[in-house]
């Protein structure tokens, strides 16, 4: 591969009612300097990786003998790939027309961009929107902007926002050398935002681009709200919290989830929450304190941003709760 092409790199796991779909789409892409397409196959037991070296020989796959989940999964990949930009997709998506050049022209206009997150709608739902970008919530925890409005055209402009959101996003190779790539001990959920938090804090930044539409299948792969779902999103919302935030910010940030599980936890009308979940999830914690202590010196170490530069970005959980995103 060249470094001057640009590799979108989707990861797949047991994708094949999507794959089909989404290389079509990611076939008639073209970006400045050329593109590479890479299938990361992580660990499927159907035949999803072989259909798609036969449909699409140029698509280059990397095959990694088990699930490793959403971070590993990416980060062996990215080992392997030398490009200056490389694209992250979800395979439960179909990308609009100009997706790719969209998202390259808006890194290259500005080198100090680590991310380049798409503007992400529903595909059962084409008009309605999915994600504009990643906020940071008051609890700590991470919110989809402008989840399930109707696109309007209030989010047509190119902005910087919190966090990227993985489904969608282009990240350039010198932020992943500057502060490294997803958290391993996360599996899967919020690996997308911690890693931005950690760009942020190296002084990077992360902008949106709306002329970079996709379609996706909203949980179509990870089954949201499953007790997978949220054992990782409770665990990984405060692991990451623990690596990067401030004193002051975990603290009160910790104090308001506490405040909201008491009340009622985080969907309590889609699914509970049991002792056994909450036990499983102290366990965890515990069990990644070490890690924690050892990758939070790392990601605050070397800030060369103020955390009051941060925590401007803080969205209330109370207005997110309400649907004012």
């Amino acid at each position: 591969m060249s470094a001057a092409r640009t590799a979108v790199a989707v990861l797949n796991r047991d994708g094949d009612r999507y794959l089909e779909a989404c290389f079509t789409a990611l076939a008639a892409q073209e970006a400045p300097g050329g593109r590479d397409l890479v299938l990361v196959d992580n660990g499927s037991t159907d035949t999803s990786s072989e259909r798609v070296g036969a449909a699409f020989p140029e698509v280059r796959i990397i095959r990694h003998g088990r699930n490793l989940g959403y971070a590993a999964g990416y980060n062996r990949a990215l080992e392997m790939l030398d490009n200056k930009y490389v694209v992250l997709l979800n395979n439960d998506t179909r990308v609009r027309p100009g997706w790719l050049a969209a998202l390259v022209g808006a890194a290259e206009a500005d080198p100090d961009v680590a991310a380049v997150t798409a503007k992400l709608v529903f595909a059962d739902r084409p008009r309605v929107i999915q994600s504009t970008g990643t906020l940071l919530l008051s609890d700590g925890g991470g919110g989809d902007r402008g989840f399930g409005e109707e696109d309007r055209g209030q989010y047509d402009v190119r902005e910087e926002v919190f966090a990227f959101n993985g489904a969608s996003a282009l990240l350039r190779r010198a932020a992943l050398d500057d502060v490294g790539g997803f958290d391993d001990h996360f599996f899967a959920y919020y690996e997308d935002t911690d890693l931005s938090w950690r760009m942020r804090l190296h002084g990077w930044r992360i902008i949106y681009e709306p002329a970079a539409v996709v379609e996706h299948v909203h949980a179509g792969t990870s089954g949201e709200w499953s007790e997978s779902f949220l054992f990782h999103a409770d665990r990984n919302r405060i692991l990451m919290m623990l690596k990067n935030g401030s004193p002051r910010f975990v603290s009160a940030a910790l104090r308001k989830a506490g405040s909201r599980a008491v009340a009622g936890p985080a969907g309590a009308g889609k699914a509970s929450r049991s002792g056994r979940h909450y036990g499983r999830l102290l366990g965890s914690l515990a069990a990644n304190l070490p890690a924690v202590v050892f990758n939070r010196g790392r990601s605050r170490g070397g800030m060369t941003v103020a955390d009051a530069e941060i925590e401007r970005w803080i969205y209330p959980r109370e207005k997110w709760d309400a649907g004012s995103a």
